[in-house]
Formats: structure tokens, C-alpha cells, sequence
């Protein structure tokens, strides 16, 4: 019965502090009344923990506390989650390590809710933080990192669930994980994800950044994605298309695509003012080549700056493989490696500035046309440029250091779709009139 260092699986005492914010505990809660889960080892403020069970379940809804607090504990070496949180007494996990546990870091399900705050959550067997069937769930200022299946995993599948999983994510440091950093996969029955990633540094997870399909709603705003091993931000073949709003990250050197969205419409948003670079394929890929009849995609792709993408005979700065619908506006494409903009039938894309993509560099504006080869080349072998397209330098600040913010003579200034609803509104970084300037650094969600 004796646990690692001595320590008792099976504890029959429990101590709670009381205040009037909440209640700390210190030892391993096993009496059904007060359990907190049943599959953690967890003792407050010891840094040994050893078991075969589960530790933190429902607590009686006749409780007075309003949250259980867990904090400065080292969970590890449980044969299940260092920590599950279940019912709808929420749970404070705070500045804690949580490691080498049998499944899940923490596991959150059966309506649970928790907010995870300063944490290093890593080398779990599974994922990280797994979430399923939850009610809600806020990871912030955390370091999730080394766990085989993903940093944070989200999960649906009961058909009697009718809430909305509420989960959001923000600034927090996933990293290293063997599948993607975070990864939302609800089956299509299942009711809906709204998932909220902001401000996260996201690289170098085995598969994706941040992966998800189904019934999930995306908003990923102000996140360095980079160095991910097959893909930045993907959108999977989904019975049940996501929603998605990606605007003004920062998305490069990942080992394939920057964005892929197979399915998806867009939000209130779409893809807008992100700064997509040197990602190994394309920057922005919408479809799948090989299965271009799904209409399941109605996207926004606007004021993204794009550049330098692709490799080895890959790489379109923004590509629509698909027979869905795309509108691609206002957006700088450059430097890219094989094309600037490449979509089925030639069409959806208006107000672009091209440069020196599939190495041609031809400096024209619409009075006067490039030779009909170079624009093809720009276009992805489509003859013609869409209206209001520019084919000529964007004049960056300092490219080489990956700074594409525009120098006061860009012709990307004052260049984009002259329609209220595009307008500048921040200025710095926006520069000229309130007419929409070309890429990240214009219109409405312009980013510096």
C-alpha cells in the first residue's frame, strides 16, 4: 500500500483552508464527498506523488467554496493524470509541475472547469492538458512541452452534451509536443468547440501548430507559429466545415504550409493581417488537390503579407485548390517560390500586390501591363490580373530582417479596394489616407 517515499496510496484525512475565495488543499482527497477526481496522485506542497488511482472528482454541490485551489505542487509518475477535474466546483491550478504521467497531465472532463496559470506541464504520456466534455477551460501563462500526443488536446463525442466547450489559450509557450501544440478534434455529432488561442509562441511540435476539424470554432489572434514540423495552422477535412478567424500572427519557417485550410468558412473575420514567411510549401493553401470537388469552404483571405514561401519546386504565396470560395484581396505576395497566386479557374482575387514571385520581378501598374510571361507567372499561369492587381515592389522596410513593414513610398499604400468596410483605422502602422493599404500593416486588424 505504501507509495513512492514512503507516502500511502489510500489517505483517509483530509485538511481544507478555508477563506473567502476558495479553499487550498493539502492532502490527497479520497472520501467520496470531497473527491476531486479519481485518477491523480496529489499531495499540496509535497514533491512525491505515486499512484495507481485517480484523485480529484465532484465536489458536493451543497459546497459553499467557490473554486478549489491547487497550487506550488509537483504531480508525477501516476499511472493515469496527475490531475483530473470533473463536476461544477471549477479548479485554480496554479504554478504546479505536472510530468511523467500515465495518460494526461490534466485531464478535464464531465462539465469540469479550470483555469491552469503558470504551470509546466511535460513528458506525459498523452497529451498535456486533455479536455473532454467539458464546460470550460482557460491555459494561460504556462510551459507545455515533450508530450506524446499534444500539448493540449480538445475532444467531443456525447450527442446529450448541449453546451458550447468554452476553451481558451493564451500566453503560453507549447512547444516540442510530439503531435500537434494544441488540437481540437470533436467528432461531427458532438456540439460545438469554441476555441480561443491568443498570443501563444506555438514552434517546433512534431505535426502542427495548432491543428482542428469538425465543429470547432477558431479564433487565433496575435501567436508566433513557427518551426512546426509539417504544417503552421491547419484546418482538417471536416464533415461539419470550422469557423475560423486567424488574423495578425506571425506564421513562418514551418516544415510545410503556413496556413492550410481544407474545409472551413470564415467568421467575422477570416485570415487577415498575418504576417505568413519562408514556411517550407505554400504560404496560404486552401482544398486539397487531390479532392477538389468539396464546396465545404467559404473563405476571407485579406491584408495577409506573404513572402518567401516554398522550396524544392513548391511553394504559391496564396493557393486555392479547391472548388469552394475564396476572396483574395488587399494582400502583398512576394519572393514566393513557385507562383504569387495559383486558384482553380483563374478567379477570387482582386487588389493584390505581386512581386518577383517564381524569381520574376517586373516592376508595372495598371496603365501600363507587364509582358504577358511574367504575369502569367505571377498568377500561376493564368493569363490576366485581377482587378486593381499590382505588379511591382512593395518597397519593405528591412526584408532581411523580416520586417515588412512598408517604407513611406510603397505603392502598396493607399492601393487596396476603396470600400468603407476595408478602410485604415490605425495609424501607425496603417500610413497615407484611410483608403486600405496593401498587406498586414492595413485596414481594420492592421498589426505593426
Amino acid at each position: 500500500m505504501g507509495g513512492k517515499g514512503g507516502i500511502p496510496r489510500w489517505v483517509d484525512k483530509v485538511l481544507l483552508l478555508t477563506d473567502a475565495m476558495g479553499f487550498m488543499c493539502k492532502f490527497l482527497l479520497s472520501i467520496s464527498l470531497v473527491l476531486i477526481s479519481m485518477a491523480t496522485g496529489f499531495h499540496g506542497g509535497l514533491k512525491t506523488c505515486l499512484t495507481d488511482c485517480m484523485a480529484m472528482e465532484s465536489i458536493s454541490g451543497n459546497t459553499k467554496h467557490d473554486f478549489a485551489l491547487i497550487e506550488d505542487n509537483e504531480l508525477y509518475e501516476n499511472d493515469l493524470a496527475g490531475i483530473r477535474i470533473r463536476g461544477n466546483i471549477p479548479a485554480k491550478i496554479k504554478k504546479c509541475r505536472i510530468h511523467s504521467n500515465g495518460t494526461a497531465g490534466i485531464f478535464v472532463d464531465r462539465e469540469g472547469c479550470v483555469i491552469v496559470t503558470a504551470c509546466n506541464i511535460f513528458s506525459n504520456k498523452r497529451a498535456g492538458i486533455n479536455i473532454s466534455e467539458a464546460e470550460h477551460a482557460v491555459i494561460e501563462e504556462s510551459r507545455i512541452y515533450k508530450n506524446k500526443m499534444a500539448g493540449v488536446r480538445i475532444l467531443r463525442s456525447r450527442k446529450e452534451e448541449t453546451h458550447i466547450l468554452k476553451v481558451k489559450i493564451a500566453n503560453n509557450r507549447i512547444y516540442l509536443n510530439d503531435q500537434a501544440g494544441i488540437r481540437s478534434v470533436p467528432q461531427p455529432e458532438s456540439n460545438k468547440v469554441d476555441l480561443t488561442v491568443i498570443a501563444n509562441a506555438i514552434y517546433e511540435n512534431t505535426k502542427a501548430g495548432v491543428s482542428v476539424k469538425n465543429n470547432t470554432r477558431l479564433t487565433a489572434r496575435g501567436n508566433q507559429i513557427h518551426d512546426n514540423g509539417t504544417v503552421g495552422i491547419v484546418i482538417s477535412e471536416s464533415v461539419i466545415p470550422p469557423q475560423v478567424d486567424i488574423y495578425q500572427n506571425r506564421v513562418s519557417f514551418n516544415r510545410g504550409p503556413g496556413i492550410h485550410c481544407v474545409n472551413g468558412v470564415a467568421g467575422q473575420v477570416g485570415i487577415r493581417n498575418n504576417w505568413i514567411f519562408n514556411n517550407q510549401y505554400s504560404g496560404i493553401v486552401c482544398g486539397l488537390w487531390s479532392n477538389p470537388t468539396s464546396k465545404l469552404l467559404n473563405l476571407v483571405i485579406a491584408n495577409n503579407t506573404v513572402v518567401s514561401n516554398g522550396s524544392r519546386g513548391r511553394g504559391a504565396g496564396i493557393r486555392n485548390d479547391s472548388r469552394g470560395r475564396t476572396m483574395i484581396m488587399n494582400n502583398i505576395i512576394a519572393y514566393n517560390y513557385t507562383t504569387g497566386i495559383m486558384t482553380r479557374g483563374c478567379r477570387g482575387y482582386s487588389y493584390n500586390l505581386l512581386y518577383a514571385n517564381g524569381d520574376v520581378g517586373t516592376c508595372r501598374d495598371n496603365r501600363d501591363p507587364a509582358p504577358f510571361w511574367a504575369e502569367k507567372e505571377q498568377f500561376g499561369g493564368c493569363s490576366g490580373r485581377g482587378k486593381g492587381d499590382l505588379i511591382c515592389d512593395a518597397l519593405f522596410a528591412d526584408p532581411d530582417k523580416y520586417d515588412f513593414s512598408l517604407q513611406d513610398e510603397s505603392p502598396a499604400i493607399d492601393a487596396g479596394k476603396d470600400r468603407a468596410v476595408y478602410d485604415d483605422t490605425s495609424f501607425p502602422p496603417s500610413k497615407g489616407t484611410k483608403r486600405n493599404d496593401m498587406g498586414a500593416t492595413g485596414g481594420p486588424y492592421a498589426v505593426r
